[in-house]
C-alpha cells in the first residue's frame, strides 16, 4: 500500500502522530464512559426501586436537584387512598461526616426499616441496615476514605457502625449513604418531615386512577409513576453534564482535526514533486486524493487502536486516585467513538487535498 509506504518512510513521525491523536480519541472515549457512569450512579437508586408512585412536593420533579420536604403525617392519608397497598417515607439529607480529620459529604437517605423500601439497591458487601446507629456507604465513598463494613464514622453526636457498602450510588460529585429514619430525624434535629413517599398499589387498581385519587386527596404533593420519574432524574442529569461533556468533546475533536490536517499537508508539501510526476504520468483522477484520505484513516486508526490500548490502565489508574470517578466503557461506546474518528480522518483531508490541486504537472520540470 503506497500510503502506509508514505507514512512509514518517516517511523519516528508516524508514531508520534499516532500516539498524539490516541490522547485525543482516549479524551473521547473517558467522556463517554464517564458519562455513562454517571447517569447510572445517579438515576440506578431511582430505578432500582420497587414502588409504583414517588410522592414529592407539588414543585418538585426529582431527588437530585429538588428540594421536597413534607409531612410524615401525609402518609396516613395516602394509606387511606383506595388502592394503595403500601407508603414508604423516605428522607433525604446532604450531611457532613468528620473522617480522617478532614469533612467528608454524603447524601444521607432515611428510610423506613420495617418496610426496608428506600434502600440501597444493591450490596456488594455486608448488610443493610436493620436498627439504628448503622449505615451503608458507597463503594467509591469508602475506597475513597478507606472503609470497610464494621468500621464507624461520626455524624453529629452518633458513631454509626458501616453494616454494608452498596453499588449504583455514585452520582460522581457526591454519594448515597443509607440510615434509618430515626437516625435521620435525629441528626436533622426535629422529626415529622419527608422528602418523598414511595407508593405501591393494589392489584387489580389502575395506575392512573390511583394517582387521581391521590392528587385530589392530598392538593400539595404531586405523583410520578416510575418510568416518569426515572425521566425525570435522567434530564436534569444532562442537563447538569452534557453541555460540559458536549464542548469538552468538541474541542478533542476539533484538536484531532487539527492535528491530522498538519500532518497531511506537510506530507503533501513533502512529497509535492512526487506527486506532480504522479499527475504527469497519467495518474487515474482521485488516485492522489485517495493517497491522502488512506493516510488520513491509517493514522487515525493507529491512533484509535493506541487509545484502547492504554485506556483500561489508566482507568484503573484513575479509579485508585480518585475512586468517586466512576466510569462504564461498553462496545457500543467504542463503536461510536470508532465511527466519529473516521469521520474526522476524512473531514481532515479536505486542506490537503485542496493542495493536492493545487500541484501543476510542470513543476516537475522546475
Amino acid at each position: 500500500m503506497y500510503a502506509f509506504h508514505l507514512l512509514t518512510e518517516h517511523w519516528l513521525r508516524y508514531i508520534l502522530t499516532a500516539f498524539g491523536i490516541s490522547l485525543c480519541v482516549l479524551l473521547i472515549i473517558f467522556l463517554l464512559a464517564l458519562y455513562k457512569g454517571v447517569s447510572y450512579g445517579s438515576v440506578e437508586y431511582v430505578r432500582a426501586s420497587q414502588a409504583d408512585l414517588w410522592v414529592l412536593q407539588k414543585h418538585a420533579t426529582n431527588i437530585l436537584r429538588s428540594t421536597s420536604l413534607m409531612p410524615a403525617y401525609y402518609g396516613v392519608a395516602l394509606r387511606k387512598v383506595k388502592g394503595v397497598k403500601s407508603v414508604s417515607p423516605v428522607f433525604f439529607i446532604l450531611a457532613s461526616v468528620r473522617l480522617n480529620g478532614t469533612n467528608a459529604t454524603t447524601y444521607l437517605t432515611g428510610f423506613d426499616l420495617k418496610t426496608g423500601i428506600g434502600g440501597p439497591p444493591r450490596l456488594i458487601e455486608g448488610r443493610t441496615v436493620t436498627s439504628i446507629n448503622e449505615i451503608v456507604i458507597d463503594k467509591a465513598f469508602a475506597a475513597k476514605h478507606h472503609l470497610k463494613t464494621g468500621d464507624k464514622i461520626q455524624i453529629k453526636d452518633d458513631s454509626l457502625t458501616i453494616t454494608g457498602i452498596s453499588t449504583g450510588t455514585n452520582m460522581f460529585v457526591i454519594q448515597y449513604a443509607f440510615i434509618s429514619l430515626e437516625e435521620a430525624y435525629f441528626i436533622i434535629g426535629f422529626p415529622g418531615v419527608v422528602s418523598c413517599f414511595q407508593v405501591n398499589i393494589q392489584p387489580g387498581f389502575k395506575l392512573g386512577n390511583v394517582q387521581a385519587s391521590i392528587q385530589s386527596k392530598l392538593k400539595k404533593v404531586v405523583s410520578f409513576d416510575k418510568e416518569t420519574f426515572v425521566k425525570n432524574n435522567i434530564q436534569e442529569m444532562d442537563s447538569g453534564i452534557i453541555p460540559l461533556l458536549f464542548i469538552v468533546t468538541f474541542i478533542s475533536a476539533i484538536v484531532l482535526t487539527a492535528i491530522l490536517s498538519l500532518i497531511l499537508s506537510i506530507n503533501v508539501l513533502e512529497k509535492r514533486k512526487d506527486f506532480a510526476i504522479l499527475k504527469v504520468l497519467g495518474s487515474p483522477r482521485g488516485f492522489i486524493s485517495g493517497i491522502v484520505i488512506e493516510q488520513s484513516i491509517l493514522l487515525s486508526l493507529t491512533g484509535f487502536v493506541f487509545a484502547v490500548i492504554l485506556y483500561f490502565p489508566m482507568i484503573s489508574l484513575i479509579e485508585k486516585i480518585t475512586p468517586e470517578v466512576s466510569v462504564m466503557t461498553t462496545l457500543s461506546q467504542l463503536i461510536i467513538v470508532l465511527a466519529g474518528v473516521n469521520i474526522i480522518s476524512l473531514a481532515s483531508t479536505i486542506l490537503p487535498n485542496r493542495r493536492i490541486r493545487q500541484i501543476y504537472p510542470l513543476e516537475v520540470f522546475l
